[in-house]
C-alpha cells in the first residue's frame, strides 16, 4: 500500500486489538475514500467487518450479518486475495465472532 494507508492500517490494527471497532472504521475511512481499484476494495471491506463487529456489540444482529455480507462481496471480488494474502480467514474469524467467538487477530500481525 501506498504510505499515507499504511499510517491508517497501523492505526487500525492498534484500535482493532483493543476491540475499538467502530474507531477502526474512523481510521480507515479517509483512506478509503481516497484509494482507488483493489485497494479501495480491500479498505472498504475492513471497514465493513469492523461495522459488522460493532454492530454485534450493539445487538444488531441484522445489520451485523448485512456488514459481513457487503464485506465478503467487496472481497469476492478481489478473488478473496490482496497482494497474495488470502482474505478468508479473517473474513471466516469475523463471521465467527459474528456468533460469540472472539474477533480474529488483525490480518497483517505478522
Amino acid at each position: 500500500m501506498r504510505q499515507p494507508n499504511r499510517e491508517a492500517l497501523e492505526r487500525a490494527a492498534r484500535l482493532w486489538r483493543e476491540g475499538a471497532f467502530w474507531e477502526v472504521h474512523e481510521a480507515l475511512e479517509p483512506a478509503w475514500m481516497a484509494a482507488r481499484g483493489e485497494e479501495r476494495l480491500l479498505l472498504h471491506g475492513l471497514i465493513q467487518l469492523a461495522a459488522a463487529l460493532e454492530a454485534r456489540r450493539r445487538g444488531h444482529a441484522r445489520g451485523a450479518r448485512a456488514n459481513l455480507a457487503k464485506a465478503r462481496a467487496k472481497w469476492a471480488a478481489l478473488g478473496f486475495r490482496y497482494r497474495g494474502r488470502d482474505l478468508r480467514p479473517f473474513l471466516e474469524g469475523c463471521a465467527r465472532a459474528l456468533e460469540g467467538a472472539p474477533a480474529p487477530a488483525w490480518p497483517w500481525e505478522d
